[in-house]
């Protein structure tokens, strides 16, 4: 009989409802049935998947009847039309709804699971969007990986998580992004780096070689794949990788500012720095010396020479063992082995064992044969028969070089890969200027006229202005070139290449070129490319005399020594003094103590050339118009 007014009561209630609804006013539902739990839940997960940005409102109605249908009919009602009301109210007002207010959301069914995934996995996980923080478990019993947030803490629930529409979400993904192909590469270079720090590690390179003999300045590159070398099979002794039956050694050009050479290694090995282990040359022979002695490479390089001689080249010609060289490499990419040449295989046997003290081509007495390698330099001896130069037989008095011995049983021959540019020739020329250095620094230069046959002789004889010094000591032996880059070789180009050179050459300028000097000379060039031999100062007793007396004062010198010496043009000054300065940085000429030298040149028939101050701020092109601090510099034309 309670029908009638329970219906009137229940259509009362869900009017009222509705109406303050309207007017975004706060309730709440507290009930523990499963149907309006379900409700909520489907209501919440279609919110999340279409991506609607709205209040979070929960209508609700107090019921104090239990066990009342009324929150049946409010479950399936009140989720239907408060969605609509909700998108369309206003986005000022924004009903508090507490954590504690909401029941709390149990595991939702498998299907419904399911097809939440399925549309998560559609959205792109990068995509810098604002989201619900509604996110169902799934049928593991977790929440979807989906991006965490700046705003969201890691580990709260969602219900913690909630925001008002009016709050923005910037997406951030953590560990759901597949690798870029840019850290891919990133990574790459740092594996080859370390790799490349343990191969120098184990090498014996620039910093073994300051550590127990001395600076050699900056070492050059690895090859890129020089790992997958090492690592590679060796092709003399297959079951041995190319690490274990190789050395890898650098050959510097120059050890403490001196040209490396034999005799400077024969030197070196007796007093090693830092506790390695000293030994010497037990026996070198005279003609060795002679004729490789003085000889070293003009650039830095790297080895890779074999531990031992190889297997089957004892007791052979040694044209035979060159060929067994050749065959059993030909099939190796990138440098092929070769016949070492004396330097490098000393190099590497001193040191490898003033590191480790372990000596390799030893020399072990009567009862077991000794081992030498036979290198690539042939020497003649007093029939005319051409013999190689052996290296090897290392006992506790030292290494051994010996020529002229073409049968020797114990003599194989070992081979080597070379990395880099080798370039011999005497010490002597060690601070000279020509092609090579004209390219490296500068640019391409047109071919050279071939030196003198006698220029180490006379680098080395004594200088006939400073006594006690050796003309290589006093003198620079440099290039004058016909062209560079393809261009004119004149005053003009040097000032514009000396700013900018190549080769990790020292920069520098023209501090003060004068006008007229630029006018009458900037632009003329040599008709073809000749070498000059400078002193390095202006002649004792030349400064502050005129420019007639200075004349008449290297005529008087000339006419002593009976060599062809004369005042330089001002190119050939300028060229001298950059080209010592861009490989060295040392300056010629400076300014403290002021110091300028007379040229050859004259603007207007009156007034000389003078070129010197060199400082930090460049080198000075002028005219001379005061003779104080005026000396001259003299030169051979070669």
């Amino acid at each position: 009989m309670y029908h009638a007014p329970l219906n009137r009561l229940m259509a009362t209630v869900i009017l009222c409802s509705l109406c303050l609804q309207g007017c975004q006013s706060s309730f709440q539902i507290t009930s523990e049935d499963p149907i309006l739990e379900k409700s909520r839940k489907a209501n919440d997960d279609e919110q999340a998947t279409n991506q609607v940005r709205v209040p979070d409102v929960q209508c609700s109605v107090l019921s104090d009847v239990r066990n009342s249908r009324l929150s049946i009919v409010a479950s399936v009602i009140l989720p239907s039309v408060a969605t609509p009301t909700a998108q369309v109210a206003s986005p000022m007002h924004h009903p508090a709804v507490t954590p504690d207010a909401v029941p709390s959301r149990r595991q939702a069914p498998s299907a419904a699971l399911e097809e939440t995934d399925a549309k998560s996995a559609v959205r792109p996980i990068a995509q810098a969007a604002r989201f619900s923080s509604k996110q169902p478990l799934n049928h593991w019993g977790t929440r979807p990986k989906y991006p965490r947030t700046e705003n969201f803490p890691l580990k709260s629930s969602p219900r913690a998580r909630r925001k008002t529409s009016e709050q923005t979400c910037e997406v951030r993904t953590v560990g759901n992004e597949l690798p870029r192909q840019k850290d891919l590469h990133v990574l790459k270079r740092k594996m080859r780096a370390l790799t490349q720090a343990r191969i120098l590690a184990e090498a014996f390179g620039a910093e073994a070689w300051s550590q127990y003999f001395g600076e050699v300045g900056a070492e050059p590159c690895l090859p890129p794949d020089i790992a997958e070398i090492l690592d590679n099979a060796c092709p003399f002794w297959p079951s041995k990788s190319v690490r274990d039956t190789h050395l890898l050694v650098l050959i510097p050009s120059t050890v403490g500012g001196k040209a490396f050479t034999l005799d400077l290694l024969g030197d070196l090995i007796q007093n090693p720095r830092s506790g390695g282990h000293r030994t010497q040359y037990f026996l070198y022979d005279d003609e060795v010396q002679q004729s490789l002695g003085d000889a070293y490479s003009s650039s830095s390089y790297w080895i890779l020479l074999t531990r031992a001689v190889l297997p089957g080249s004892r007791s052979k010609p040694y044209t035979a063992q060159r060929a067994l060289v050749a065959t059993q490499t030909s099939y190796i990419d990138g440098p092929p082995y070769e016949t070492p040449h004396v330097l490098e295989a000393a190099t590497a046997i001193l040191s490898h064992y003033v590191r480790s003290a372990h000596r390799l081509y030893e020399g072990v007495g009567d009862k077991l044969s000794s081992t030498s390698t036979c290198c690539a330099e042939l020497l003649e001896d007093a029939t005319g028969c051409k013999s190689p130069v052996t290296v090897g037989r290392f006992c506790d008095r030292g290494l051994v070089f010996l020529s002229g011995f073409d049968d020797d049983a114990e003599s194989g021959v070992s081979c080597l890969r070379r990395f880099g540019i080798r370039n011999y020739r005497p010490s002597a020329l060690l601070h000279s200027f020509g092609v090579e250095e004209w390219s490296r620094y500068f640019g391409e230069v047109a071919s050279a006229p071939p030196l003198p046959a006698h220029i180490v002789d006379t680098l080395n004889s004594p200088c006939p202005f400073w006594p006690g010094k050796a003309v290589k000591d006093t003198h620079l032996l440099v290039l004058i070139p016909a062209t560079v880059a393809g261009k004119p070789f004149s005053l003009n180009l040097l000032g514009e290449l000396i700013e900018c050179p190549r080769g990790g050459g020292y920069s520098t300028g023209y501090r003060f070129y004068d006008s007229d000097v630029q006018a009458a000379i900037g632009t003329q060039s040599p008709a073809s490319s000749y070498w000059v031999l400078m002193t390095y100062d202006v002649l004792g007793g030349s400064r502050g005399k005129k420019y007639a007396s200075q004349k008449a004062l290297v005529a008087a010198r000339v006419g002593e020594i009976g060599l062809p010496y004369e005042l330089p043009s001002a190119l050939e000054t300028v060229a001298v003094v950059l080209a010592c300065y861009v490989r060295s940085a040392e300056r010629l000429y400076v300014d403290m103590p002021l110091t300028y030298t007379r040229c050859k040149d004259l603007v207007d028939n009156q007034h000389s050339v003078v070129v010197g101050g060199f400082s930090s701020g460049g080198l000075c092109i002028s005219l001379s118009y005061g003779d104080s601090k005026i000396g001259v510099a003299i030169l051979r034309k070669l």
